[in-house]
């Protein structure tokens, strides 16, 4: 009887031995899957702050497209010949006279704006806006840290 309570015994503590390994994998996978779900909404969020702020600055440039297409049609209904007097009061400093230009940067997140050109044409009383520039562009110019601090030995 003595040998047949040994097996059993050694059959139990193989058993608990391998359910203990199965539930730390188990245990190991849950916080691996954890981990990445957090990983993952943090970079949802990081997306959807970035893309939020694109179409911010995206209406202010179509806003801003809208108020310069007033100015010259207005412009041009002061002065057929030449609406550039008017367009300089009502653009201010986004009137660029020797281009014949209006131009705005608008500010966006991580250091990036929207840049924003319009063309600006007349002839016969008639106007014309085109669209020369409308881009995202690092404001900020940054660098990359390649430093590598190495022992030398002393």
């Amino acid at each position: 009887m003595a040998k047949s309570e040994s097996k059993n015994g050694a059959n139990i503590g193989s058993a608990s031995l391998i359910l203990i390994f199965i539930v730390l994998c188990l245990g190991t996978f849950g916080l691996l899957s954890l981990s990445s779900a957090k990983n993952d909404l943090d970079l949802a969020e990081r997306n959807g702050r970035s893309v939020s702020g694109f179409y911010r600055a995206d209406a202010e440039g179509e806003t801003f497209l809208a108020k310069v297409q007033t100015a010259l049609d207005d412009g041009l209904a002061k002065n057929k010949e030449n609406p550039e007097p008017y367009l300089q009061e009502v653009l201010g400093s986004a009137w660029l006279s020797d281009e014949q230009c209006a131009a705005l940067d608008i500010a966006m997140e991580e250091g990036q704006a929207l840049s924003v050109r319009l063309h600006l044409s007349w002839e016969n009383g008639q106007g014309k806006l085109s669209i020369l520039q409308w881009k995202v562009y690092n404001q900020i110019e940054y660098e990359i840290d390649q430093d590598m601090p190495v022992w030398d030995g002393s």
